[in-house]
Parts: structure tokens; C-alpha cells; sequence
């Protein structure tokens, strides 16, 4: 690949457009011998990543890199909706990964293939790595229109957590919503967003919870009668604890320094923990991936340790 290509790959994330690589003496047909020899991928018209890049990126981050091509190639145009959720690092679920929307000065909104722009009205913009981004609040309550409430309840539940927003941002942006647009769609997803939430599955899972008509806390904190910490859990319902196991949290992180014990010792150090939990009063339960598939199946769990649940149990703190 030519040089002068690479290096404008290399200065931003690995993405490029067309428009730069003229502007730095690159000829358009240089662009194409790079794309013909699988140097250079061509995510939209005029939006490039380099190859390399490309490769080694999960399905998330690619998407990722085609909202960075997309909005390089637009100077001046900036990313909106879940594509600034991708943008911002916020976690992504149930999106459109073909789907990529540009705040830009336009009098309506109109569709172009997979690119979506939407007049900016003053929208107030930041810029975030090698490109323009709507604010998070604006982002996520946006996310809620378009992709539906659990994608923006995901991202939400983050940014809360992070500290990039705060529920009265994510007001006034339901505010900023016209009943036309779907105000209600947008305030019901904020109305279920916990910044206590420490992951995606924690998040999906107190969903699943909320749509069977029960009502979850969050990173409850459980003491003996004594006063003394006995664990911090993911999600309690009605005395019930509920642990959100994504598979990986035994698994041994490489040169750890911190004293992270290996596998073995982490999973008999977790059958203790729950084991102390139990001696509360309070069944344990844990939620897999695949499992958030079938709230039925949850529900009758939950329902079912209810009736475990002792009435000595010490209340959380």
C-alpha cells in the first residue's frame, strides 16, 4: 500500500477517506489498486480501514470502525444514535450493525443505503477521537427510537455507571422528543436505566425481571446480623439473589499482579461466597447468556426459590 495511505490509516485508528488520501497527493486510483489487492476495505463510498485493522477487529469493534470511515469521509457531519453509542465505547445490544446515523446540515431526514442523516438543529456536538459525536444523553435516548429500549437501556445502564451522564440529561432529552417521535418510547427505556449496573448481562437480566412484573435491586450489599459484609450481589428479587455468569469471570487473568487466584481456587472461593449468601436466608440463582432467551424459564426460577427464602433473613444494607 502506498505509503502516504498507510500513514494516514496509521494516525487515525486505522480508518481513512477518499477525500484525505487526494488531499495528501494520493490518487483515486491508488485507493483502488489498495481495495483490488485487500490493503484497504471499503466500508461505505469513499470511507475506508486499513486491512490489517480490519482483520483483527471483533464484529462490535468493525462496526465501530465503519462509523470512524463514514463520518471521516462527511467533514463537518457527526455520528448519532447508536453509531456515537459505538463511537463513545458504550456497550451495544440488539443493533443495527448495518445502520450508521450523521447529524448533518439537512432540512429533513433521508436515507442513503446504510447511512442515515438527520438535520442537526443546533444539536450540540463534541469531538471524540478522529470524529464529531452527538453528546451520550442525546445518543442514548436517540438509541431508544430507532433501536428499541433494550439496546438503549444497555447503553444507558454504561454511561450512568461511567459518569457520562445523568438521569436529568437523559430528561431534558426526552424532553428534546416529540410525542410524534415516540416521547414515550424514550422516557419509558430512561425510566428503566440503572447506573448501578455493572454489565451488559446484569443489565438484560434486570429487564427480563422488570417485563415479568417484578421488581430487582441492584449490587445489593448483604451483612449478617452482626453488620459484618458478607457479599456484594448483582440483582435481588424478593429475597432472592440472582448472579449474572457470563462464563468468563473464572478465568485466570495472564501475569495478573493483584494476587488473582487461578481457577480452581476462584471458583471454591465462590462456592463459599454463595454458601455464606445461602446462610442468610437467600437462594442463590444464577442467569447464562442463553438463558436470557427464556424469561419463562427465569420467572418460574425465581418463583420457585421464593419459597426458600427465610424470614429471619437479615435485611440488606
Amino acid at each position: 500500500m502506498d505509503e502516504r495511505l498507510e500513514a494516514l490509516a496509521g494516525s487515525h485508528e486505522g480508518v481513512l477517506a477518499a477525500h484525505e488520501a487526494v488531499a495528501a497527493g494520493v490518487g483515486k486510483a491508488a485507493v483502488h489498486r489498495a481495495v483490488r489487492a485487500r490493503e484497504l476495505v471499503r466500508v461505505r463510498r469513499g470511507a475506508y480501514v486499513a486491512a490489517t485493522v480490519w482483520r483483527e477487529a471483533s464484529q462490535d469493534e468493525r462496526y465501530r470502525l465503519g462509523c470512524l470511515a463514514v463520518a471521516r469521509s462527511r467533514p463537518g457531519d457527526a455520528v448519532s444514535h447508536h453509531a456515537a453509542l459505538a463511537v463513545l465505547g458504550l456497550p451495544l445490544w440488539g443493533h443495527a450493525s448495518e445502520r450508521i446515523d450523521l447529524v448533518t446540515d439537512t432540512v429533513q431526514g433521508v436515507r442513503r443505503g446504510g447511512v442515515w442523516l438527520h438535520p442537526d438543529d443546533g444539536v450540540e456536538v463534541s469531538p471524540v477521537g478522529s470524529c464529531l459525536s452527538v453528546l451520550p444523553a442525546r445518543a442514548v435516548v436517540r438509541t431508544a427510537l430507532t433501536m428499541g429500549a433494550e439496546c438503549a437501556v444497555v447503553a444507558g445502564d454504561a454511561a450512568l455507571h461511567r459518569g457520562l451522564v445523568d438521569e436529568a440529561e437523559l430528561r431534558r432529552e426526552v424532553g428534546a422528543v416529540s410525542v410524534h417521535e415516540g416521547r414515550g418510547r424514550a422516557l419509558d427505556a430512561v425510566l428503566l436505566m440503572d447506573g448501578r449496573s455493572e454489565s451488559v448481562g446484569e443489565s438484560l437480566v434486570r429487564l427480563v425481571l422488570r417485563r415479568l412484573g417484578l421488581h430487582p435491586d441492584c449490587q445489593v450489599v448483604l451483612r449478617d446480623l452482626h453488620g459484618s459484609f458478607v457479599a456484594r450481589v448483582d440483582l435481588m428479587v424478593d429475597g432472592v439473589v440472582l448472579e449474572f455468569d457470563g462464563q468468563t469471570k473464572y478465568s485466570r487473568r495472564r501475569d495478573a499482579e493483584d494476587g488473582t487466584p487461578e481457577p480452581g481456587q476462584a471458583v471454591w472461593l465462590e462456592k463459599r461466597r454463595e454458601d455464606a449468601i445461602r446462610r442468610l436466608g437467600h437462594p442463590v440463582e444464577r442467569v447464562v447468556w442463553d438463558e436470557l432467551a427464556r424469561p419463562g424459564l427465569i420467572g418460574a426460577r425465581v418463583r420457585a426459590a421464593r419459597a426458600l427464602v427465610s424470614t429471619s433473613t437479615p435485611r440488606p444494607a
